[in-house]
């Protein structure tokens, strides 16, 4: 009879523990998975971290308002070191080992792309919030979205600006070689061309270089009036700066890659005039965005940039396509892809049958150090 009662004792206690690690200790239930990807060290980290940050804001008051389908919604973080081949092996781990629903990255379009390879494979859903290279929603991937402007988008918004309103009629271009910077760079030069920009040179970069008087040298003997830079940010300040230096005075204008805060503070008084792609305006959202702001700033004790708020809309994109589909991931791609149009704290936006952002891009100048919008239309 004892060892009756004891064998009864060992099978509930297995039965309670199995029950806790289950529904989660202290009692509460299962949770539902995301995955984000990005350079969280390195030079490509001030995105990666502002990325964070930004799904991090949105998971904490998606949870505080009850989760998703009564379950809490969380995030597992990987750090690909803007490597793509870690960037790959985080999005199989996350996958397959993880059983993540969808996965959120990466910053640059390298590492995207190859995460959207393994994902649709394995059919999940992967939404970039930063990526912009354009062949990402053009590879007929059913399982890629993007919530950002593309290159296509954003150069076709920079010729038509540097040629109507700035009048530049010479233009050298000076990009990153990674994915970024050459379809950038290949992208603006093509549209500038059609609309009657010449294009004197286009000099290309690695990433992580930080001299760039070679290349800044060959472009100040050809005289231009106007100096595409397309690169990240760290790249690209020294590149200002250097240009400067060198007694450059063409007008320096480039991509969002220019938008954290930390390329005016490495470009320094070089940053001063530079206009550049800024695909989040603070200045236009409502109270919807007004809310994020503040709320950002008492979490972080810094301002929200584009990528925290994109970061931001995409997380809340995922809680609502998880709500609506159901913890599958061939289910939430069918309700991601069904948000033709969604209001999120970057204003409105949409996915066209690709899966690609359909708002336009705003433009902003920088003056005494800080961001500021251009007016809708092209007025200076």
């Amino acid at each position: 009879m004892v060892n009756r009662r004891g064998a009864l004792y060992q099978i509930l206690a297995v039965v309670v523990v199995a029950a806790a690690l289950w529904f989660g200790l202290g009692g509460n239930r299962p949770t539902l998975l995301i995955g984000v990807i990005g350079p969280l060290t390195g030079s490509a980290s001030p995105y990666g971290l502002a990325h964070r940050n930004g799904v991090r804001m949105a998971l904490d008051q998606i949870n505080a308002a009850g989760g998703v389908l009564g379950q809490q919604l969380e995030a597992v973080f990987a750090d690909d070191a803007n490597d793509k081949v870690i960037a790959a092996e985080e999005a199989r781990s996350m996958i397959y080992s993880r059983g993540v629903l969808a996965i959120l990255g990466s910053i640059t379009s390298d590492n995207t792309m190859n995460i959207q390879r393994i994902c649709e494979k394995a059919e999940v859903p992967m939404l970039t919030a930063v990526s912009t290279n354009p062949f990402i929603t053009r590879v007929n991937f059913r399982y890629s979205f993007r919530c950002l402007s593309d290159d296509d988008i954003q150069a076709g918004a920079l010729a038509r600006y540097t040629i109507d309103t700035l009048r530049l009629r010479r233009v050298a271009i000076l990009h990153d070689n990674n994915k970024y910077g050459s379809q950038g760079a290949r992208t603006y030069q093509a549209v500038a061309q059609r609309l009657g920009q010449s294009i004197v040179t286009s000099e290309g970069f690695d990433s992580g270089d930080t001299n760039f008087q070679a290349p800044l040298a060959r472009i100040r003997q050809l005289a231009p009036d106007g100096l595409l830079i397309w690169g990240l940010a760290r790249e690209s300040a020294l590149a200002a700066r250097q240009a400067r230096e060198m007694g450059i005075p063409a007008t320096i204008f480039g991509g969002d890659g220019m938008a954290p805060t930390n390329f005016l503070d490495l470009a320094g008084p070089a940053a001063e005039g530079v206009v550049l792609t800024y695909p989040f305006n603070p200045l236009r959202g409502g109270d919807k965005t007004r809310a994020f702001l503040e709320a950002y700033r008492q979490r972080f004790t810094t301002e929200a940039d584009s990528f925290a708020a994109h970061a931001y809309d995409a997380t809340m994109l995922l809680a609502e396509a998880i709500k609506l589909a159901g913890p599958d991931p061939r289910r939430v791609r069918d309700a991601l892809a069904s948000f033709g149009a969604y209001e999120g704290v970057t204003g409105r936006g949409g996915f066209d049958p690709t899966g690609n952002e359909t708002r336009p891009v705003e433009l902003a100048r920088v003056k005494d150090g800080r961001f500021q919008p251009l007016p809708v239309g092209g007025a200076q």
